[in-house]
């Protein structure tokens, strides 16, 4: 089924323009009918669409909003800043709807609750001196998918979104702003209340505060990055991001005493393990989150002082915010009773309100106007998907995969502690959170309450364990000093403990509900389609474009050679498999045959 909220580019045309001209004002919208969604009728990569529209997932059009415009205390470069910078290979304006599209982000219409017209998950949110442009986790979990001359704009579903690109032409950007005297003045001419030399040169300073920042952080976490571009590099990493490589880096920075902000790289570790972003429908019914199972959602009882509502999934949704850019310190003999916890720029009320919505999501159902789905195959692949092999080993998809009702509001607690084993995908993503140690710096000898004292080196598990649990005990302290009036320089990302696991490459299991929508496959997003993941290992593509989201219903998934795209590559030419790559394991009901994995792909469109 699916919600009347499409807007077509001939309504906006009535209302005044349809926005694919950087140089026309997309009209203000009822966000009632349209979320604000801004039609693409010019794409610069060639998946234009007349009309976008949303499927029935259980919000409103005001829950689609808030989850896209709550400010949860992300600080990426001041405000204005964003709404001034320009590209820096031409005169247009960085949020041009244009630009944000070549990193397949989402852009909206100016409305209420967007005066500005930012994109989906960009947010101005207060923060310590001045207002912050911050990420929400909409950004990287919201996602546009294509068929024919329609987008089908999904919440919870996985972006297909090129963040380090991204992030990378922002610092150059800024860094041809402050160089270049023309661009800094038109950007100085807008940004600044008192344009005068003094406030010119102050502003000057800032720029370069804010580039050291950035710089430091794509150094530790962009492989590659190179502080003397400022050109705009190609997106080549569509859908995949290390996060997880990146928190761990961002959170060992902070454990650094007195860090110069000249040698950001000292205990970082390459982020070379890129994953699929997650889909988040069902995220708060299950145990544990993230694809190593490494984030519990907690539970924390029933209130604290100052928090108000359910916010059992705090832990979570905390190393969610300290993933995007929110900022926190670690202060010198972390564990003393006298100072417990550590300030952050967490909103924590927001993140309460944004767990309440992610509670009611519902997954995607596959689309009326979709290929219809054969009722009797699906039926036949049902059967399938619940049988188990005949040696009696764990072969049966619902051994991992439950099958749940979306549209229960209450599904209890689903266990994926349970369903973590390793399946022979590839293991780096486990291997560098759990194997690589390193100096714990102002943690070592650290610990709270029960747990451990931290030793130096350790691995990422104790210290996000500690940094999350000190940014929960601080929620008490205000924010951090504003960035540009120290040199504090610090990063941004962190995440939550992890289970005991002990074999390698243990990823975790979870319903596929909704499946359909989240292409592409396995943790580090090796396999492009469903038909080609239920195929053996010999037989899966070794390379496919990404970025794409123009959909196969058949195969269930994007296609997978479209011209002008970059492609996902297993292997290099000669053969050997790129780590962090690798399109094997996984081999279950790689055996049926090809008719037996056509009825199975159909009842997988059901769920």
């Amino acid at each position: 089924m699916r919600e009347i909220v499409a807007v077509s580019c001939l309504g906006l045309a009535i209302l005044g323009g349809c926005g694919g001209d950087s140089e026309v004002e997309p009209p203000v919208v009822s966000v009632s009918l349209t979320r604000d969604a801004f039609v693409a009728i010019s794409d610069p990569l060639g998946e234009s669409v007349k009309k976008v529209v949303y499927l029935d997932q259980n919000w409103t059009a005001g829950q689609s909003l808030g989850y896209y415009s709550r400010p949860q205390g992300s600080q990426l470069v001041p405000y204005v800043w964003f709404l001034a910078l320009e590209q820096a290979d031409s005169d247009s304006l960085f949020r041009d709807n244009q630009n944000i599209l070549k990193y397949r982000y989402l852009p909206r219409n100016p409305g209420l609750s967007n005066p500005d017209g930012l994109p989906v998950g960009f947010v101005e949110g207060e923060g310590v001196g001045r207002r912050w442009l911050g990420f929400t986790c909409a950004a990287c979990h919201t996602n546009e998918i294509r068929l024919g001359e329609t987008g089908y704009r999904i919440d919870g579903a996985p972006a297909q979104a090129d963040a380090q690109a991204f992030l990378s032409d922002l610092s150059g950007a800024l860094k041809k702003t402050r160089d270049d005297p023309a661009k800094f003045g038109r950007f100085a001419a807008k940004v600044l209340k008192s344009d005068d030399p003094s406030s010119r040169a102050d502003l000057k300073d800032d720029l370069t505060k804010v580039i050291k920042i950035r710089e430091g952080y794509n150094l530790r976490n962009f492989p590659g990055f190179d502080p003397n571009q400022t050109s705009p590099v190609p997106p080549t990493r569509y859908g995949r991001l290390d996060a997880v490589d990146s928190i761990v880096n961002e959170a060992f920075w902070r454990t650094v005493k007195d860090p110069d902000p000249d040698h950001p790289t000292v205990v970082a570790k390459p982020c070379d393990a890129p994953v699929s972003y997650p889909f988040l429908w069902d995220t708060p019914q299950l145990d544990f989150v993230e694809w190593l199972g490494i984030a519990k959602n907690g539970d924390l009882g029933s209130s604290i002082d100052g928090i108000h509502g359910d916010f059992s999934g705090l832990p979570r949704n905390v190393g969610e915010v300290l993933g995007v850019f929110g900022d926190f310190t670690i202060h010198d003999n972390p564990s003393s009773l006298l100072n417990p916890g550590y300030s952050s720029s967490v909103k924590f009320n927001e993140l309460i309100a944004l767990n309440s919505f992610l509670k009611i999501l519902w997954s995607p159902e596959w689309p009326a106007e979709f290929p219809k789905i054969d009722a009797a195959a699906a039926a036949l692949g049902a059967e399938l998907y619940k049988r188990p092999s005949a040696q009696g080993r764990r072969d049966s998809c619902l051994d991992c995969h439950a099958v749940i009702n979306r549209r229960t509001l209450d599904r209890g607690k689903i266990s994926v502690a349970t369903m973590m084993e390793g399946s022979g995908t590839d293991s780096l993503a486990y291997d560098n959170f759990f194997g690589i140690t390193r100096p714990s710096g102002k943690l070592e000898g650290e610990r709270f309450f029960t747990q451990p004292k931290i030793q130096s080196p350790t691995n990422s598990d104790p210290v996000l364990s500690n940094v999350v649990t000190g940014v929960l005990l601080g929620f008490y302290k205000a924010a951090p000093p504003d960035p540009l009036k120290t040199l504090d320089f610090a990063g941004k990302r962190v995440m939550r403990a992890a289970p005991q696991v002990v074999v390698r490459g243990v990823y975790k299991g979870r319903p596929l509900d909704g499946i359909w929508a989240t292409a592409p496959y396995l943790h580090n997003g090796s396999v492009p389609t469903l038909d080609d993941l239920l195929k053996p290992v010999d037989q899966r593509p070794k390379a496919f474009s990404i970025g794409v989201r123009t959909f196969d219903p058949s195969k269930v998934g994007y296609l997978t050679d479209v011209a002008g795209f970059p492609k996902f590559q297993v292997a290099k030419p000669d053969g050997t498999v790129i780590p962090g790559n690798s399109n094997a394991g996984h081999p279950y009901g790689t055996t049926w045959t090809a008719e037996e994995r056509t009825q199975v792909i159909e009842y997988l469109k059901t769920l």
